[in-house]
């Protein structure tokens, strides 16, 4: 932010080109000779009448021109003004003394007016550069009187062992409007935050550190009669040492006062964590409803389940009676997805892996063959499932598992049956439930058929939006569902 100062240069710190000089230096020696032609030569004065010229020579051009001059006038003197005339013979000793007296004026006079001028060329220098820097000091003083007077920060400067307002800008005016502080104390302007501002003041100013505060609050008075109020700040103290500003015989220095008020900032911090605090308590009670919520639906379908459980072992058809217990084990299947549901914090998914575990084991359980002769092995990726995927998928894997368990080994035959769960692309998951029992009829042809578990397959399938397949196996049976999982469920 350097001024650069304009006009014409000091006088003194222009100089002649050099070829003007010198030419000037020989005009001024032929001139010094016209002046002599009235004088009839010789001349009994023949050498004083060349000085001035001389002399004006080494004003006007220096060192260079001075003593050429000097030198030509010499030439001249003795050639046209001594005995014996148009000759450089100087048999006289008094032509040699006014020749040496001639050559010692233009020298010493050359040497005088070549300091003089550098002298005066380095004092123009010296004022330019003065003029200059006073420029710029002017340039900066009048932008940083406009940074201090149109800062939305409050800035004041305080001075003397009692901290008196020095100055202060519109902004740090603004924090208490109609309250005069120049020439008051900060204890005169701010009587009710004194206590906690002045220790602070004596120690930034007893230790010379800058110190930062963040939130301090402070009772203050926004104006002349107004009640004082409980308001927050941002407050910067900087020690200035003495001589730093112009202080009135200030010891001490001064303090600058940076202020910036969060009180509104600081309220709606406030407002905000109340409003954090009540949401999250809602939240922590709605938990607890939903999680009774689930346990109780759970209980429900638990009395349900006991109720299918007394019906199936009061009838006497077999036919009846697996009926009764497929609908008792689809009831257990769902009953099992609340059951996880209230004993976690997530309401609205299920970990689908550790949940088909448990219920592959609770069929195998149930059922009067497995762990004797049919062994069941899951395999699982960890996925999380939401409740509306998990449901139907719960209950294909329950029809699945089942079918097999009742239909793939006959006459007390033994085999494995296994169950996976992997993710087999962005998006998809796929469920596969295989034995290697006996086999069964095509899925397309058991939709049409009396199978009414894999019907309830095909009708769950197209609820989740998937495909179910049944590829061919060298030995027993395999289905594999494929379905979209739900936005961020499996994430």
């Amino acid at each position: 932010m350097t001024a650069q100062p304009g006009g014409a240069a000091p006088v003194g710190a222009r100089r002649l080109p050099p070829a003007v000089r010198y030419g000037l230096a020989v005009l001024l020696a032929i001139a010094a000779q016209v002046v002599r032609l009235p004088l009839h030569p010789p001349t009994l004065i023949p050498f004083i009448t060349f000085a001035p010229f001389i002399l004006l020579s080494a004003f006007l051009g220096g060192w260079g021109p001075g003593v050429l001059t000097t030198f030509l006038s010499v030439l001249e003197s003795v050639y046209f003004g001594t005995a014996p005339v148009e000759t450089l013979r100087m048999r006289n000793p008094h032509v040699w003394l006014g020749v040496g007296a001639l050559s010692a004026t233009g020298l010493v006079a050359s040497a005088l007016f070549e300091r003089l001028r550098q002298a005066r060329q380095a004092a123009a220098s010296h004022l330019q550069a003065r003029s200059a820097m006073a420029v710029e000091l002017e340039t900066r003083r009048r932008v940083l009187e406009s940074v201090f007077e149109h800062s939305p920060v409050a800035i004041a400067l305080l001075r003397g062992p009692d901290f008196r307002y020095e100055m202060v800008n519109p902004a740090h005016q603004a924090l208490a409007s109609g309250v005069p502080m120049v020439g008051r104390t900060v204890e005169e302007v701010w009587p009710e935050a004194a206590a906690v501002v002045l220790p602070l003041l004596r120690d930034v100013r007893d230790k010379g550190i800058v110190y930062h505060t963040d939130g301090t609050e402070l009772p203050l008075r926004r104006g002349a009669g107004l009640p004082p109020e409980e308001r927050y700040f941002q407050f910067s103290y900087v020690p200035l040492p003495a001589g730093t500003l112009p202080a009135q015989g200030d010891p001490q220095g001064q303090m600058l006062v940076v202020a910036m008020e969060v009180t509104e900032l600081w309220r709606a911090q406030k407002e905000l964590r109340s409003t954090l605090h009540e949401l999250e308590a809602a939240l922590a009670e709605k938990t607890v409803l939903v999680k009774e919520i689930h346990h109780r639906v759970k209980n429900n379908l638990a009395v349900i389940v006991s109720l299918l459980g007394m019906k199936a072992a009061a009838m006497e058809g077999s036919e009846a009676q697996d009926a009764l217990e497929d609908s008792q084990n689809r009831v257990r299947s769902i009953a099992m997805i609340h059951e996880q549901l209230s004993g976690t914090d997530h309401m609205d998914r299920i970990d689908f892996a550790a949940y088909a575990g448990g219920l592959v084991q609770e069929l195998g359980g149930i059922s009067d063959v497995a762990g004797s002769r049919i062994a069941l092995r899951v395999e699982s990726e960890p996925v999380e499932m939401d409740i509306h995927r998990a449901v139907p998928c719960a209950l294909i894997l329950n029809e699945l598992v089942t079918n097999a368990l009742r239909h793939a080994y006959p006459d007390g035959a033994g085999g494995e049956i296994r169950v996976s769960l992997r993710r087999a692309a962005e998006g998809q998951l796929e469920l596969a439930v295989a034995d290697d029992g006996i086999g069964c009829a095509p899925a397309a042809a058991a939709r049409h058929g009396k199978s009414l578990g894999l019907r309830i397959v095909q009708i769950l399938t197209r609820q989740l939006e998937g495909t179910l397949e049944q590829p061919p196996c060298e030995k027993g049976t395999r289905f594999v569902l494929r379905f979209r999982s739900a936005a961020g469920a499996d994430e």
